[in-house]
């Protein structure tokens, strides 16, 4: 069966929504790793201490979601086009 553009179109937007939510619920769980850690080490560094890179991947991993889970929301979004072509007579 013979594919249309606009159903790879549909695929690929499916697909990179499923990739946003996953990697929405990596930057969650390293989110909470990260809120662990900070609290286990707030005792050794003090409340100065910067963020580690525990915090920087879960900021990133959050960013990455985004965009990809917006990426395939508007490829998804896009109106689909006419399957043939208006004649005038």
């Amino acid at each position: 069966m013979h594919t249309r553009d606009i159903d790879e179109i549909r695929l690929l937007g499916g697909a990179l929504v499923a990739l946003g939510l996953a990697l929405g619920g990596a930057a969650a769980a390293s989110g909470i790793l990260a809120a662990d850690h900070m609290a286990a080490a707030a005792e050794l560094c003090g409340p100065t201490a910067d963020h580690c890179g525990l915090c920087v991947a879960a900021g990133a991993l959050l960013l990455a979601a985004l965009g990809a889970a917006g990426a395939g929301i508007g490829l998804l979004m896009k109106p689909r086009p006419a399957l043939q072509r208006a004649t005038l007579r």
